[in-house]
């Protein structure tokens, strides 16, 4: 095993350790589980049917086409954002699956070309920073599809268990967005367009969620859950990308919306309580 899987595993097992103290560990681990292999299915068949992508041989543990740390790896990312989201958006299932996927959204958008210009894995078809808008849409197809299983379940692992089969929509999905409209759209981003877009929306959400009541119902200990793996991506990025302003750029767009998240007073609060 390398030293980027040892860290990647890492991760995952800060998360799960953590996760799991927080309440209802039999019913975290069931649910990660499921996603674990939903999301294994939904990528490895990917990869096999359209050949979009593959994976660096830098990996060494493979589980068929999927590394097995990247198939360990983004049911934390799918489970975290719906833990956040559900804090989020208050009551309301669709709210839920709506914002957790967002969040999937935002959380791709920074990991896929850092990844990329890192080396991890590498996309056969055009986009911003060599990623195609159908690679990141791919997960937020796949995330939403499993938070709106898991937030009508309730708990209840009969039910969770039709997460097994979220891969047959991903796939409905990613042939309908791609023969839809994508197919068309497949082309090269400039940069600096995408880059000033993204900071626009970072300034208007930052600004949205400190002036919503909505960031102080996010729990720290889940929000800090996320620190590990941003923490990975913004090392790879000082490492692969630091020779890359416009990516840079990209990468630290994402940073204030997550920040402002934060409610540290209260946090404070609580702890001299």
């Amino acid at each position: 095993m390398n030293t980027l899987e040892g860290v990647a595993l890492t991760i995952v097992a800060l998360f799960v350790f953590g996760r799991a103290r927080l309440g209802d560990p039999r019913g975290f681990l069931v649910r990660l589980g499921l996603l674990v292999i939903a999301s294994w299915i939904a990528e490895d068949t990917s990869i096999r049917a359209y050949g979009f992508y593959a994976y660096d041989a830098r990996w060494s543990l493979f589980v068929d086409k999927v590394p097995l740390a990247i198939a360990l790896i983004w049911p934390v990312v799918i489970h975290s954002a719906w833990d956040l989201a559900r804090h989020l958006s208050g009551k309301g299932q669709s709210k839920v699956v709506w914002v957790g996927s967002a969040l999937v959204l935002a959380d791709a958008s920074l990991i896929e070309p850092v990844s990329v210009a890192s080396g991890l894995w590498r996309w056969t078809e055009p986009g911003l920073f060599n990623v195609p808008p159908i690679g990141i849409l791919g997960w937020v197809f796949h995330a939403g599809l499993c938070m709106a299983v898991l937030e009508r379940a309730k708990g209840r692992v009969k039910q969770e268990a039709l997460t097994l089969l979220t891969p047959f929509g991903t796939h409905a999905l990613l042939l309908g967005g791609w023969w839809g409209c994508l197919r068309w759209m497949n082309a090269a981003v400039p940069p600096n367009v995408a880059i000033g877009v993204v900071w626009i929306l970072s300034v208007v959400l930052t600004y949205a969620s400190r002036r919503s009541s909505a960031r102080h119902r996010v729990k720290l200990a889940e929000f800090l859950l996320r620190v590990p793996a941003a923490t990975f991506f913004f090392v790879l990025l000082a490492i692969y990308g630091h020779s890359q302003p416009q990516l840079v750029a990209w990468t630290l767009a994402f940073v204030p919306p997550y920040c402002s998240l934060m409610d540290l007073r209260r946090a404070a609060t609580n702890a001299a309580s």
